[in-house]
């Protein structure tokens, strides 16, 4: 009987710590700035070069004109960042281009909304393309502010609403 009890006690054990070490995974980090892979990020300059591959020796394949566009960090070289633009196109980027701040773009027209409900009232029409700056969210919704308002947005009107790192 005490060989039965000690074999249970010990099965139940290893469970625990099997439990907790999926629980524990790591996230993947990148091996540069040891922050998550992928994460979202913001652009922080205009006329920032999106290149073919990491490093001046590559081409130029986009220029990015838009301070804040939301753009998605996939992959890292050194100072370089392989990022995704709402568009899907990748492309690489240096790190001093690129900001932690956390923004969204608006796939498609959609309502502004007081509260996190699609009943609330709007407090503005946004039209797609707009960009706007994510400081929150509640289930599927995102708290956006554009334009000097404030107000939740649906995440599937969103590119970039990802509540990861808010």
């Amino acid at each position: 009987m005490r060989r039965g009890t000690f074999a249970a006690l010990a099965a139940a054990a290893s469970l625990i710590c099997l439990g907790s070490a999926v629980a524990d995974t790591p996230v993947a980090v990148g091996t540069d700035s040891n922050l998550p892979v992928p994460r979202f990020v913001s652009l922080k300059t205009q006329g920032a070069n999106g290149r073919h591959g990491p490093g001046l020796e590559h081409r130029v394949d986009w220029i990015y004109e838009r301070a804040g566009l939301p753009l998605q960090v996939t992959g890292e070289s050194g100072p370089w960042r392989r990022v995704r633009d709402p568009d899907g196109t990748e492309v690489w980027i240096h790190a001093q281009n690129l900001d932690q701040r956390r923004t969204v773009y608006v796939n498609e027209a959609t309502a502004l909304r007081r509260n996190a409900n699609e009943a609330s009232q709007p407090v503005a029409y946004l039209a797609a393309g707009v960009v706007g700056a994510v400081t929150g969210c509640n289930g599927e919704w995102r708290r956006v502010a554009i334009g000097g308002r404030i107000g939740w947005v649906e995440n599937s009107a969103l590119w970039g609403g990802d509540c990861a790192g808010l």
